[in-house]
């Protein structure tokens, strides 16, 4: 089987894995892991709840809140209107929540800091608290007050502290201050209320003035206007003394009359035409004195018309100027003397009184703190459950491998590896003992026609428990009455004279050699009931001496010689030497360490052998421990686990 087939998590899932993977959170399994682990949640919940009383009552400070209540009474302004009346206060809303940025403004808490001095009050201002300097001096603290940086800082504080909104469907404002003094709080209010108030006068004042200048201004230029405009008509009537109104209808009427008599003497020209010459020569004469004189009485009646008409928007404009100059002449004296009269747009209806408690709300951290510890404990517990990169299970195992799982071995209770063959001598019917004994049995039987005479026992990495169940299946074997020979394979490490007692000066490197026969260089363990070919030291490489002749000449022999034969390799992923004793082997045990082993380890251990054309016979689930086991919510596959040995040394 092709390694990315069997380890989708680590290469990429198969079609045949998504099929097979449940899509539905398991809830009864959340359920079960959070009831294993109810010791954790409830303790760490304890612990939040302690925490959250100990900030509540100890560590957080006291804060009080006190409200001042305002009323919008808006009045006319006086200087525009010329009326002190109250007018009806506009609904909009928008023009009260204007009101309250105008309250939190950074210019009115600036005033209301340089006011209540709150620079020199440690609680807004952080460098005067104790811990910030250990003998702040008089002038230090007032140099720190002054600074512009402190005072920005101290700004923003009291901003932060202070809140104002509108009363529903009503035209009432509050303005809360919060403080850890409730005395602090009340007057806190009560100055900014009289600080706004007093701004919005200010602003009237400034109004006023500039509305009084302004008209003194304009007034000052429409009298000189109005003089000047005056004069010009005086000018100008002086020039059209003889001119008037009747004298220009009578010149109108004398040209009309002319029009008339030059058309009646026209008519009698036309009619005396075949008379005698001096009748034609007196009609001439009148046509053309009529016709002079129609032309006099035209250009005078246009000119004096022209004169008329100049007088006439000259005395309008002068009228016009006059009302202008006498209105805001009349409205410069009423607003110099309504001045005096501005009042603000609001009014103080309920003057702050000593702040109430407002926090911390000591129950409430204490609840939170109790969640966040619950919440934090079932975190803790569910990953422990679920996010995991080794395996729990055998069938955890098989299912990612597709490679059969020959035992499962707990961990052997014994304080040393001097002590592990004793106690496998004197507690046969451990539960570690009997999950070797089940290994064993399941080894022999992977191939009932040509049972494995040469086992490897391997591993991905260090630390996993490969030498302890090589040990271990040596003396279960030796116990069938077989001839077992143990070979030490990883002779870089050399630590199978920590496990079995006796000389090992010489040894598989002897043999190699040809120093030694084989049945010169292994030693016989009585308590292990097996021969032992243990390492030597060497300056070759380890690799290249299994891959030789010699080991294969070595390995023939040792066929020949003994039922059994265990060889104890180094990890696979560490060094090449597995891979290439691997030859040599009958069967293969990959070792995979319980809830300890990474996934991809396994995948790529399993992968370096297939390299090598080596089929991994089965795997070894090592170190299991039951108790956890029991905990994460796995039972116990092997009965082995909770049924044999606890008379020697309790529940494994």
């Amino acid at each position: 089987m092709n390694i990315r087939q069997e380890f989708p998590d680590a290469y990429g899932s198969t079609a045949r894995d998504d099929a097979e993977r449940p899509t539905d959170l398991d809830l009864l399994r959340v359920g079960q892991a959070l009831w294993r682990g109810r010791r954790v949640i409830a303790l760490l919940g304890i612990v939040g709840l302690v925490l959250g009383a100990v900030y509540g009552f100890g560590v957080a400070r006291p804060k009080y809140a006190a409200t001042a209540l305002l009323v919008m009474t808006p009045s006319s302004d006086p200087v525009i209107s010329g009326d002190v009346s109250s007018q009806p206060v506009s609904q909009d809303l928008s023009d009260m929540n204007t009101q309250l940025h105008i309250i939190q403004s950074r210019g009115l808490v600036h005033k209301l800091v340089d006011e209540l001095a709150l620079t020199s009050d440690p609680e807004f201002n952080p460098a005067l608290r104790s811990g910030w300097s250990v003998f702040p001096t008089a002038g230090s603290a007032k140099s720190a007050a002054e600074d512009p940086e402190t005072i920005e800082r101290v700004i923003g504080t009291v901003q932060g502290a202070l809140s104002a909104y509108v009363q529903r469907n009503t035209r009432i404002f509050a303005i809360t201050v919060r403080s850890e003094d409730r005395l602090k709080a009340a007057r806190m209010a009560n100055a900014l209320s009289a600080i706004y108030l007093k701004d919005q006068i200010d602003a009237k004042f400034q109004a006023a003035d500039d509305a009084v200048g302004w008209l003194s201004d304009r007034v000052g230029v429409l009298r000189q206007e109005l003089t000047a405009r005056e004069a010009a008509v005086a000018q100008l009537s002086t020039r059209m003394d003889l001119t008037s109104v009747e004298g220009l209808a009578i010149l109108n009427a004398r040209l009309k009359d002319a029009r008339a008599r030059l058309q009646d003497v026209q008519q009698r020209a036309d009619q005396t035409e075949d008379r005698r010459d001096g009748d034609q020569q007196r009609l001439a004469l009148q046509k053309s004195a009529l016709e002079k004189s129609i032309a006099e009485l035209a250009l005078a009646v246009k000119t004096q018309s022209a004169d008329a008409n100049a007088l006439q928007q000259s005395e309008r404009e002068v009228q016009a100027t006059r009302v202008l100059y006498e209105t805001l002449l009349a409205r410069l004296k009423q607003a110099s003397a309504l001045r005096g009269l501005q009042q603000a747009d609001a009014r103080v209806l309920s003057a702050a009184s000593a702040g109430t408690y407002q926090s911390p709300q000591k129950g409430l951290i204490m609840l939170a703190g109790a969640m966040i510890g619950i919440v934090l404990a079932g975190a803790y517990v569910l990953s422990k459950q679920f996010v995991h990169a080794g395996f729990r299970t055998s069938d955890e195992l098989e299912k990612a491998t597709g490679k059969p799982v020959l035992g499962q071995v707990p961990v052997i209770p014994v304080a040393n590896r001097s002590a592990l063959v004793p106690f496998l001598s004197n507690h046969p019917t451990a539960a570690a003992v009997e999950a070797v004994r089940n290994l064993r049995t399941s080894l022999l039987m992977s191939n009932i026609d040509q049972p494995p005479q040469v086992v490897l026992v391997a591993s991905a990495v260090p630390g996993e428990g490969k030498t302890t169940h090589a040990v271990a299946l040596t003396q279960n074997l030796a116990g069938l009455g077989k001839r077992v020979l143990l070979i030490e394979g990883d002779i870089r490490r050399r630590t199978l004279e920590q496990y079995v007692p006796g000389p090992s000066e010489l040894g598989i490197m002897s043999v190699l050699a040809g120093d030694l026969l084989l049945s010169d260089a292994v030693q016989h363990v009585p308590g292990l009931g097996a021969d032992v070919l243990f390492g030597e030291r060497t300056r070759s490489s380890a690799a290249d001496l299994f891959a030789s002749r010699r080991f294969e000449i070595l390995m023939r022999d040792a066929r020949a010689a003994y039922d059994m034969i265990v060889i104890d390799s180094p990890p696979v992923l560490v060094v090449p030497d597995a891979r290439v004793i691997a030859r040599q082997a009958d069967a293969v045990l990959f070792t995979v360490g319980w809830n300890k082993t990474t996934r991809r380890q396994v995948a790529e251990g399993l992968r370096q052998f297939e390299r090598v054309n080596r089929e991994v016979t089965g795997l070894v689930l090592s170190q299991v421990k039951p108790d956890d086991m029991v905990r994460y919510g796995y039972a116990a596959t092997n009965p082995a686990y909770t049924t044999y040995g606890e008379e020697y040394y309790g529940p494994t």
